[in-house]
């Protein structure tokens, strides 16, 4: 089968087909099509954090399932991913911040239990907790996946992230126009460029509608591309691939073959191969939960203390997104002793058709 063809049959395997939001649970409307006035786009940021969190359990557990030694190339793309997710968080939270907004993600139902829709989106596909495999992948891409052209914004029940996005930047230039939203609140609490770093992308502070946009364009440039592009907003591929954006960083792995300089969305990659070994990685039972044992069995006891590094993951950055800026720095060593303690449990019998346990990303109940 030609490269060609290939791309070809992975679009379509990516895009919604008719009938699939009638086999999915849908997640209710909440808010208007139309973001109406400043508390509605205060609660739709708090959802934007909600969003970009959501990725970070799925990246991370396809990373943490690769087997130590292998997968080198397929393991630092997808681990790129998930820090520049990190730097969306600061972005979101900057921009809620500004408007007078109080970021929350230490708490109860915050994070999503999995599997699970996008936060307010039509909820046509789920996103799981699993190990690294095709599958796996072709669901990130549709998280990633580019808006169309002329498609509307929807603030929603939206089809892609860039139309949340999109419906964000349309009500903070209208309701910065009409004078219903001002920027400067909690200028303690913007991160600034000092305060984090995680490679790539751009750390934005927050005092006007301009910078606003300028932030929430940096999350949807990296996620999806940018001006019909392969690549994050004025980059060009570094020979890595962490300057593509993210849905083509996938498509990488995906397809097994890495970008050129020239390629585009419709060319598909073209240059060299990316070997993809999908054995390498852990038998890892999809969404794990901790209900499946009882108190005192030690696989509970393991996923618990997995689940309290979650929490004080969120805690961390909690703090860091309210004014307390070592929080950002605090969180570093949270997620990894979380990566280190998700791997761990993929060596443990779930005792369930021969498969491993993983992590669960649950709110721990002491906490």
């Amino acid at each position: 089968m030609s490269l060609t063809h290939k791309f070809a049959e992975l679009v379509r395997a990516i895009e919604p087909q008719d009938g699939a939001a009638q086999t999915m649970p849908l997640v209710p409307l909440r808010k208007p099509r139309q973001i109406p006035d400043a508390d509605s786009l205060r609660d739709h940021l708090q959802i934007a954090l909600e969003l970009e969190l959501s990725t970070l359990p799925p990246y991370l557990t396809a990373m943490a399932s690769i087997v130590d030694g292998t997968n080198l190339d397929v393991s630092g793309l997808i681990r790129s991913v998930m820090m520049e997710e990190m730097l969306h968080m600061v972005l979101a939270a900057n921009v809620l911040n500004a408007i007078g907004g109080n970021p929350v993600l230490a708490k109860k139902g915050v994070a999503p239990e999995y599997p699970t829709a996008l936060p307010d989106s039509d909820g046509s596909f789920l996103v799981s907790v699993e190990p690294l495999s095709l599958g796996a992948i072709q669901t990130f891409m549709r998280i990633e996946q580019p808006t169309p052209k002329h498609t509307p914004a929807k603030a929603d029940g939206y089809a892609t992230i860039g139309q949340f996005y999109a419906a964000i930047m349309e009500a903070i230039v209208r309701l910065s126009k009409k004078g219903e939203i001002r920027f400067d609140h909690n200028p303690g609490r913007q991160v600034s460029p000092s305060d984090y770093y995680n490679g790539h992308g751009n750390v934005i502070r927050v005092h006007d509608s301009y910078s606003a946009i300028e932030a929430l364009k940096e999350i949807t440039h990296q996620g999806e591309g940018n001006d019909d592009t392969i690549f994050e907003s004025g980059h060009v591929v570094d020979g890595v691939g962490y300057e593509l954006a993210h849905y083509y960083r996938f498509m990488e792995i995906n397809l097994g073959r890495r970008f050129n300089e020239g390629d585009t969305p419709e060319s598909g990659p073209t240059g060299a191969l990316l070997p993809v070994d999908w054995s390498s990685v852990k038998n890892m039972i999809s969404n794990p939960k901790r209900g499946w044992f009882t108190a005192d069995d030690p696989r509970g006891k393991l996923m618990d203390e997995c689940n309290h590094s979650w929490a004080m993951l969120l805690r961390e950055l909690q703090a860091g997104f309210r004014g307390d800026k070592q929080g950002i720095h605090r969180a570093i060593p949270w997620m990894m002793k979380l990566k280190y303690q998700a791997q761990a449990l993929m060596n443990v019998p779930s005792g369930i058709a021969g498969m491993m346990l993983g992590p669960s990303f649950e709110w721990p109940e002491e906490v």
